[in-house]
């Protein structure tokens, strides 16, 4: 209703900010207060009457700060002719002009700001910069227009996950500007740079690529949450494959500004010390010309930030309710109540993986009279689910947390969910048919939702404490851009408000830190003037004793990420390998699916000394009920005899589904994946290593382990099969698309068929 109150409020509004713009126009630290104020406007007007004059005002604002689509936004949300612009008078043609400036293609146009970074890059300038900004602000769609308006050849991406990996994987291969590139994800290509190529790698594939292809150059790197280089950001005990990333990140990095001009690295809310104060991060710039774009500030999507801490009354959406629980998960039941009133979907988080599932369990049951509706006639969204449910229920039994709770609306998120179950989780909420989702920290790598509400329960991330940085990107997967102009952050019984609005820490890279003492591998990554002289001494020893034994700067330099130290032991024990013993590694898996226990238990003896994960460890000491050979040896073989679905059936049979889930997840995502397949890598790379230099032989034509490495990385051993499994998809799809085993095929349940069909057209099968 249209009030003389209503008018004031909107009158008033508007005069604060007109005023807030010109007060940005002498002082840009005001630009965050003005795209506030603007996005605040726009979202308590959208359901008013609006006169010509505020609509022409609108229009205007929305233009004059550099985000026309929050005008977009008001006309889809009203669906009224009246707001066309063809409708306004000819005093915004300007405007017209300005927002024609902002288009990319018919449909897409920039924000002012990710202009800006774009118009930085320059062809007759060494481009290299370093961008912090707000989750909301579109770092990737930037980085696809610097690539385009530059025209690079040869492009490297580098993604923190293998589901960003996948996820622009699939945009290059649909976007027309990539047709004549080559697109390369797995290591062990062969890169033809007189060809256009696009690479796209993790940061260990990245340097696995470059180990193979040391001397080359390429015209543009982009390298994604850059602040993985500072373990401080990133250790936490619940994080797949976390806890020795930072190094394998900042390695990652050294070696991309020793491979490309111009390079991008970005990430959400990183804080930057000014310009000229001492600091690592500040000698990494410098020293490799980078130029900081600090946008933090740019906040597209408003936040509002509730916290819940005692029984009282409190409001959201006009609507006021009442807590009158003390305990917190019943609070949160309140809060989910009164947000579903105005289907408001919300994603939940929580500290851990085991967390997640008990709260999802705890919605699950207080929803006992309610289960996602089933319509007499189905949408195909609804279909998909209704499958996808069979096939979980199929696949891992009924009795699985996920399985029950997404018969009550509800999805549940971590590292430890396979990668295609995630990405349907994240489909059907989107669409509607889940309305919740509980999650860890997965949800801030790079997952696109509709929620507009972050319901937050744990001020932790595993068991140590949300930082600032952590809060922030919580924070920002609440509202997403052209969906809302503003999101919402509920904290309950925690101090997420007072950790959100704390000094942030300062990003660090110790590689470029003199007085920091650094582990082996940064000693022989960094730049020598921040080294000490224990640390110069340290590296001078080493490379004299691996090249007295005769070992290459070549070999040297691949598996970085483990210590030389390490790679010279194990390479004194090889060089007295024996015939027998060479006959021993080659016949560990002389057929396909098949593993030789004897040999594979002979191999991890051969390795463990340079193991430091105590859990391979263990597996690897403690023997099987054979009494003769290893656990681990007996978990290899039964997930190269029968895959992921074989292990859980095992798993199952001695702990709760579960409990089951969990442990093979953790044991194939993360100890198989990345840990057992570094040390066997570097254990097969200095086996051929020797035996080259025995037989004369070249080292790549040398008999090896590479098929089980290939399978225990990937479950898979063909090109196809890798990249498959890269993307994420059920068990026995990979499994056909390995094999092309014809009886497999015809064995898949509805979704799995609808799997492959989509990935049909997608990998060219």
């Amino acid at each position: 209703m249209y009030t003389k109150e209503r008018a004031s409020y909107i009158n008033n509004t508007i005069s604060n900010i007109i005023r807030e713009y010109y007060l940005t126009q002498d002082d840009i630290s005001h630009r965050h207060k003005l795209i506030k104020k603007v996005c605040e406007f726009y979202d308590n007007i959208k359901d008013d009457y609006i006169t010509k004059n505020q609509l022409m005002f609108l229009y205007h604002i929305s233009n004059l700060i550099g985000i026309p689509q929050y005008y977009d936004m008001l006309i889809k949300y009203r669906n009224d002719d009246n707001f066309n612009i063809d409708s306004l008078n000819a005093s915004t043609l300007s405007d017209i002009i300005y927002n024609a400036s902002l288009a990319v293609e018919e449909d897409k146009f920039l924000h002012k700001y990710q202009k800006e970074v774009i118009d930085k890059f320059s062809a007759d300038n060494t481009n290299r910069y370093f961008l912090t900004a707000p989750t909301s602000f579109g770092k990737t769609f930037i980085v696809y227009e610097v690539i385009k308006k530059m025209k690079y050849k040869n492009i490297v991406f580098i993604y923190p996950t293998l589901s960003l990996l996948s996820e622009n994987y699939i945009k290059i291969l649909k976007d027309p500007f990539f047709d004549d590139y080559n697109i390369f994800t797995l290591s062990e290509a062969n890169i033809d740079l007189s060809q256009k190529n696009v690479c796209i790698y993790t940061p260990e594939r990245f340097l696995s690529m470059m180990d193979r292809n040391s001397k080359l150059k390429f015209d543009f790197i982009f390298m994604d949450e850059v602040y993985k280089i500072d373990n401080q950001f990133i250790i936490d005990n619940e994080t797949v494959g976390e806890n020795e990333r930072d190094t394998a990140f900042r390695v990652a990095l050294q070696t991309s500004c020793l491979s490309s001009n111009d390079l991008l690295l970005a990430g959400p809310f990183i804080q930057i010390p000014k310009e000229n104060s001492a600091s690592s991060i500040n000698n990494f710039l410098t020293d490799n010309n980078f130029k900081v774009l600090e946008y933090n500030d740019v906040e597209i999507v408003d936040k509002e930030l509730l916290t819940i801490n005692k029984n009282d009354s409190y409001n959201i959406d006009k609507i006021d309710f009442i807590i009158n629980k003390k305990d917190k998960n019943s609070r949160l039941l309140i809060v989910l109540e009164e947000l579903n009133k105005n289907n408001n979907s919300s994603i939940i988080y929580t500290c851990s993986r085991y967390n997640t599932e008990q709260l999802a369990k705890k919605i699950a049951d207080s929803r006992d009279d309610m289960a996602v509706p089933l319509p007499e006639e189905m949408n195909e969204q609804m279909q998909r689910f209704v499958i996808f449910q069979d096939h979980i229920n199929v696949i891992f039994g009924e009795d699985w947390i996920l399985s029950k709770c997404l018969k009550k609306g509800i999805g549940i998120h971590h590292g430890y969910i396979p990668k295609y179950i995630q990405k349907e989780i994240i489909r059907f909420f989107n669409d509607g048919i889940l309305n919740v989702i509980v999650s860890t920290t997965t949800i801030t790598e790079g997952v696109n939702t509709s929620a507009k509400n972050m319901i937050v329960m744990s001020d932790k991330k595993g068991q140590k404490p949300l930082k600032k940085f952590d809060a922030q990107n919580i924070a920002g997967r609440a509202g997403r851009f052209i969906c809302h102009y503003k999101g919402r952050v509920v904290a309950i019984d925690n101090n997420f408000e007072q950790i959100i609005e704390s000094d942030g820490d300062i990003i660090r890279n110790i590689e470029y830190d003199k007085n920091v003492a650094k582990n082996e591998v940064d000693i022989l990554s960094a730049p020598e003037k921040y080294l000490s002289d224990s640390e110069k001494k340290t590296k001078k020893e080493l490379l004299d004793q691996a090249h007295n034994l005769g070992l290459t700067d070549e070999i040297i330099q691949q598996f970085k990420t483990i210590k030389l130290s390490d790679k010279i032991s194990l390479y004194k024990k090889l060089k007295n390998i024996t015939p027998a013993e060479i006959y021993k590694v080659q016949s560990v898996c002389s057929t396909f699916r098949g593993l030789d226990w004897d040999n594979f238990d002979f191999i991890m003896n051969y390795v463990k000394p340079i193991i430091n994960n105590k859990e391979l460890v263990s597996m690897i000491e403690h023997p099987s009920k054979n009494q003769k050979n290893s656990v681990l040896t007996v978990k290899v073989h039964n997930y190269i005899q029968q895959g992921y679905p074989g292990i859980l059936k095992y798993e199952k049979g001695h702990n709760k589904t579960d409990t089951a889930v969990r442990e093979v997840a953790k044991l194939t995502f993360n100890l198989f994946k990345y840990e057992l397949v570094k040390y066997l890598g570097v254990f097969d790379l200095l086996f051929r290593f020797v035996l080259s230099k025995r037989t004369n032989q070249p080292i790549d034509e040398i008999s090896s382990i590479n098929t089980l490495l290939k399978y225990l990385e990937y479950n898979s051993t063909t090109e196809n099969g890798k990249k498959v499994s890269d993307y994420g998809v059920p068990f026995n799809v990979l499994h056909y698309v390995d094999t092309k085993n014809e009886y497999l095929k015809k064995r898949f349940d509805a979704f799995e068929q609808l799997i492959y069909n989509d990935i049909k057209k997608d990998f060219d099968i």
